[in-house]
């Protein structure tokens, strides 16, 4: 039959820690700010549930049985990490953190901005993990239930319950194949309206790019839907299809992938991407450094 937790007095646990540490009663009573009448109390209650002596009085002082000695071994990490979660002042060192931070994103955060990220908080948190999710229709509710830390996303939901930032601007350009039969070294409005073109699935929403796309006689071909934009450079890339794409991401793979970077064909506002975040996390020091190190890593 298992020990029913409701009958064990969990303040205890720190006595008996303690006891294991010092070796004696008066230096574990000294400790802890208690008399040795108090400490001998709580050892007796504390032996009568566990049914074990624990110590035995020697003239060394109190040798634990061993019962005590493999308690101990499992009790002292965890009463460690008991007070580092409940002490304000220990709550986030990012040295000896092993958080996970959790982002609703998509491709173009791992691709253009994850690298720079990682590279600067490995100066001070080499354990700390960065875990990416794809943001969906139901990214409000994610950040607020705490399932996330923060999203990263051109479309800033209006919502009350969420704060928001702008992370940092785009441009949007034209990508093409450097071997491309029409289009070399600019696109025209007419080479961009003929051209077979891979896009995006609709999110329900209009950004820049949508709002340009859906005036008169701007629409495109689609030749292919794909669901994130690498795959869009990717098919780019073999065949004479083109992309709209952010122009960080586009001046970053282009080499690698053998494409050209093209000045989108007419006048676009600059596109705000955003940080979002719940107002339970503004006063968590550990999401306050991470929100901060990836502004850093951008400003870098």
């Amino acid at each position: 039959m298992k020990l029913n937790l409701r009958s064990v007095d969990l303040n205890l646990l720190p006595v008996f820690d303690a006891i294991m540490e010092a070796g004696q009663l008066s230096r574990a009573a000294d400790a802890l700010g208690m008399s040795q009448p108090a400490i001998s109390a709580a050892l007796q209650r504390l032996r009568h549930t566990l049914g074990d002596p624990l110590f035995v009085r020697t003239r060394q002082g109190m040798m634990p049985t061993p019962r005590a000695r493999e308690l101990h071994a499992s009790l002292s990490q965890q009463l460690g990490a008991l007070r580092d979660t409940l002490d304000p002042a220990n709550r986030f060192v990012p040295a000896t953190s092993q958080r996970c931070f959790r982002v609703l994103s998509n491709d173009y955060f791992e691709m253009v901005v994850l690298p720079s990220l990682l590279t600067r908080i490995r100066q001070e948190a080499p354990n700390v993990v960065v875990e990416v999710a794809l943001a969906d229709d139901n990214m409000p509710r994610k950040l607020t239930t705490a399932r996330a830390d923060i999203a990263v996303d051109a479309f800033a939901t209006e919502n009350d319950q969420l704060r928001r930032q702008v992370l940092l601007e785009e441009r949007l350009v034209v990508v093409a194949r450097q071997g491309h039969p029409v289009i070399q070294g600019k696109c025209s409005k007419q080479q961009f309206l003929q051209a077979e073109h891979v896009v995006l699935p609709d999110r329900n929403r209009r950004l820049p790019l949508d709002q340009i796309l859906n005036e008169p006689g701007w629409q495109r071909r689609s030749g292919a839907r794909v669901t994130q934009f690498a795959s869009m450079l990717a098919t780019c890339s073999r065949s004479d299809m083109i992309a709209t794409v952010p122009e960080r991401m586009a001046r970053q793979y282009a080499g690698a992938l053998g494409l050209q970077t093209l000045a989108f064909p007419a006048t676009l506002p600059p596109l705000p991407v955003y940080l979002l975040w719940a107002p339970v996390m503004d006063t968590d020091p550990a999401h306050q450094w991470f929100r901060q190190r990836l502004m850093d890593s951008l400003g870098a």
